[in-house]
């Protein structure tokens, strides 16, 4: 069979080089006769993407031996494993890896020959004179393993995949149906050729259809649409993570205008792919103009990035497959499109979906086994069926990937979580999440997330973990069944650990949050004045490692209160005053540049809360309670005729100006304390609420009248605290829930220390009570409150507070509210 011919038409753009397909063959045929490859050896190929990648590939099919094709980011101890386990008998490189070849040799303690394709001089090869007709390569013979690739998973040792030339014609023969490459197509080599995907799709297959590629010399999507661009390209094959950087330009650009939001809207609703590659022709023309189909595998491509494609007139098909079935086990063809699927089962391949819902796979795809390894063969190959490892649900011969068996979490109660399923949903309800894992970690299902800094940075969220916690997470946490809620959240800085074709190593996330994971090399220190000493001031109040690319927020750990310090301190050091300050410049070498740059004066002074609390800010206070005193008549038949209120040690309340604080369980706490105290104590009481709550100008009317003074969390903390505290100053009382937000397990939460700032700096007395039954009442999450029975209970005061230290407030008062709960 002739797997490729002459077809007088370029075959490889290589920096700009044409290379023909009459070249190519004859460079095959002198690489063939150069290296004098014994019959059915294993020859390896270890070098980065380049024309003698493909030129040595066929050569070694072009002397019946068998090519073996390693990662060449390996590092020498891992090669030397791969040329021991597959038996090569000689090893085609560059001079780029020539050292770490001899490395592994001498591991090995090995003498096997090394050709560098660099130093070949295909111009001094003399071969037989070829005639035009017989100017071909001959592809290996149906049995004959054609390559042998490694696949490693988490534990043991990789394991090498023979993949014998049927294997490769299942594949071939299945896109024939579809028609999918054409002599007309151009492509890209983008990502590495060990892997059998890129091998396959973007060096193989365009060659044996006489089509053209492009390899790329710098990997950068700058880069990439540039090459698109200039020779005109048809079809690209990436990993999702691509599609997902191009998506995500595409649609800030589109949503930065109500006008192309509208025809987005549009067209998306017309659901036309002719409808939306006219009206959409400038993202096409962007791309080259010649996109015939883009094509994405690796792993599960996000579905609404799909559609979305699809909305822009730009086709996605998507495969699933594995190197062990060579790979396709099935593909989306051009005309059927469904976002989210996986695509139809391949000709001659079957699939079943076993009762624990692994997807099971036999046919000609299927590889002869792992290179002397027929143990692993045994372990996945079956009665004849190759068990994938992957989840999923077979409709009407298309497939969905629902997850990956070992990634599967089974908690302490026996309930499995499906951690894919759970990712999906959170990542659809934000754009400031980049990558997402969830995982079980210290006992707790957890969310592993790295943000999308330039979003957080262009939203100008200050707290990124209380963001994503409380208005992604936690309103996921409650749509879902309890087994199913995310309990903790972690934010990291770093990218995930990935294999080379961009697959997050999930078992490597607890590594990453226990800090086992080597840490890329840092750059040198910057030296000037500002940085170091708003290095040794993070230092001090964080005692932690610092480094230029510290995020101050995640990789330091600072709340708001340290962020307020912070700033504080920043202005009287450098006279810079901007609310936006640490959002716009979060890292210590963005923050200290803007500071060299921006600095004012040298205003050096102490830090003190004092000056904070007792800065005299201009502060809207609420001009009436009326309204609270209306929710109070009301408050008596709620809490007295459907919600059963009990009220207990009342005579604890005194006249004299306090700090209310209590344990915050559910939405009707507010309002049992409004029924709880006297008319005269609720009048002098100001309740502090987030503008979140209170957005529209009915609510914010409703607060004004209430007694509630609306404050922004994420904007200015040093505001919000000089806002209580002129109302305490003034003689009025303030009601606070130090939690900060209500619980969502019923367990008391630790404190934040705003209230012990206040109580600490104006001597004023805190009043705690305790509040049972109201989560049962009112969870979060619920939409109504149920009939039951609610307690509050006011706690004798904590009087001396300025004697006090801020931790000493916040543990006496945490540990009697604690206490008495009985937790």
């Amino acid at each position: 069979m002739k797997i490729l011919v002459d077809k007088k038409k370029v075959a490889i753009y290589y920096k700009d080089q044409p290379i023909t397909y009459k070249e190519l063959i004859l460079n095959i045929k002198k690489m063939t006769k150069f290296i004098n490859l014994k019959e059915n050896s294993n020859t390896m190929i270890f070098m980065e993407n380049r024309p003698e990648y493909l030129i040595s590939f066929f050569s070694i099919w072009d002397a019946k031996a068998t090519a073996v094709c390693i990662d060449a980011s390996s590092s020498a101890e891992e090669l030397s494993y791969y040329i021991d386990n597959s038996e090569s008998t000689k090893i085609l490189t560059s001079n780029l890896h020539y050292e770490k070849v001899k490395e592994a040799l001498e591991i090995l303690k090995k003498d096997i020959e090394i050709v560098t394709v660099d130093n070949i001089d295909f111009s001094s090869i003399d071969i037989d004179t070829i005639k035009d007709e017989d100017l071909f390569i001959e592809a290996p013979k149906k049995d004959d393993v054609a390559f042998i690739l490694y696949t490693s998973g988490t534990t043991g040792k990789p394991k090498g995949v023979m993949i014998t030339f049927d294997n490769l014609l299942a594949n071939i023969e299945a896109l024939d149906v579809h028609k999918m490459y054409s002599e007309e197509d151009i492509t890209i080599a983008l990502l590495p050729l060990h892997h059998i995907l890129p091998l396959l799709g973007t060096g193989i297959l365009p060659l044996i259809y006489s089509s053209t590629i492009v390899f790329l010399e710098e990997i950068s999507s700058a880069a990439l649409i540039e090459t698109m661009k200039k020779y005109k390209v048809s079809m690209i094959i990436a990993v999702p993570r691509l599609w997902e950087m191009i998506h995500k330009k595409i649609m800030d650009t589109i949503n930065s205008k109500w006008i192309t939001r509208f025809i987005f809207k549009l067209a998306e609703k017309i659901n036309s792919i002719n409808f939306s590659k006219k009206i959409f022709k400038k993202v096409s023309d962007g791309f080259g103009g010649n996109v015939k189909i883009f094509v994405s595998g690796g792993s599960k491509l996000n579905e609404q990035i799909a559609a979305d494609f699809y909305t822009l007139g730009i086709k996605i098909c998507e495969g699933y497959g594995m190197t062990e079935t060579s790979p396709m086990i099935t593909f989306t063809p051009m005309d059927d499109i469904i976002p989210g699927c996986a695509g139809r089962v391949i000709k001659d391949v079957q699939v079943k979906i076993a009762e624990d819902n692994e997807i099971l796979v036999r046919g000609r795809n299927v590889m002869k086994g792992y290179y002397k390894n027929s143990e692993a063969t045994a372990q996945i190959i079956k009665d004849g069926w190759l068990h994938t490892g992957d989840l999923g649900e077979l409709k009407d011969q298309h497939l969905y990937i629902t997850g990956r068996k070992k990634d599967m979490i089974v908690l302490s109660n026996g309930k499995n979580i499906n951690p894919i399923e759970i990712e999906e949903k959170i990542m659809s309800m934000t754009n400031l999440i980049t990558e997402l894992v969830v995982i079980e970690f210290n006992g707790a299902l957890t969310a592993v997330i790295h943000p999308d800094f330039l979003k957080v940075k262009e939203e100008k969220i200050a707290n990124v973990y209380e963001t994503l916690k409380w208005n992604v997470v936690d309103i996921y946490n409650q749509k879902v069944a309890d087994y199913k809620k995310v309990l903790d959240v972690k934010i990291v800085n770093d990218d995930f650990p990935k294999t080379k074709i961009g697959k997050i190593k999930r078992f490597m996330i607890p590594d990453l949050l226990a800090g086992k994971i080597e840490k890329k090399e840092r750059k040198p220190e910057p030296t000037f004045d500002e940085y170091d000493k708003i290095k040794k001031y993070l230092i001090n109040i964080k005692g932690d490692e610092i480094y230029q690319d510290s995020h101050l927020e995640i990789d330091l750990k600072m709340d708001s209160l340290d962020m307020v310090e912070f700033l504080h301190f920043l202005e009287l050091n450098f006279g810079i005053k901007d609310e936006d300050l640490i959002s716009k410049n979060p890292t210590l070498l963005e923050l200290a540049s803007y500071v060299k740059d921006n600095k004012s004066s040298e205003k050096i002074g102490n830090l003190d809360w004092n000056d904070i609390v007792n800065k005299d800010v201009e502060v809207k206070i609420p001009s009436s309670s009326v309204f609270a005193s209306l929710i109070k008549v009301i408050s008596f038949f709620v809490f007295n005729f459907y919600i059963k209120a009990d009220v207990k040690n009342k005579d604890k309340l005194l006249s004299k100006k306090a700090i209310y604080i209590g344990n915050h369980q559910s939405f009707i706490d507010g309002f049992l304390f409004n029924y709880a105290v006297n008319s005269s104590i609720l009048k002098n009481t100001y309740f502090m609420a987030t503008v979140d709550h209170f957005k529209s100008p009915i609510m914010k009317t409703l607060a004004n009248l209430s007694n509630v003074v609306l404050v922004d969390v994420n904007k200015d903390i040093a505001e919000v605290i000089q806002t209580m505290a002129k109302i305490l100053k003034s003689g009025k009382n303030v009601a606070i829930f130090p939690e900060g937000l209500r619980t969502r397990d019923g367990k008391l939460n630790q404190f934040k220390k705003t209230f012990a700032i206040l109580a600490k700096e104006l001597d004023v007395d805190i009043q705690p009570f305790v509040i049972k039954g109201a989560y049962d009442c009112w969870p979060a999450g619920q939409k109504f409150p149920k009939a039951s029975k609610v307690e509050i209970k006011f706690l004798n005061r904590i009087e001396n507070t300025s004697s006090m230290t801020y931790e000493e407030i916040v543990d006496k008062s945490y540990q009697t509210i604690k206490n008495e709960l009985g937790e």
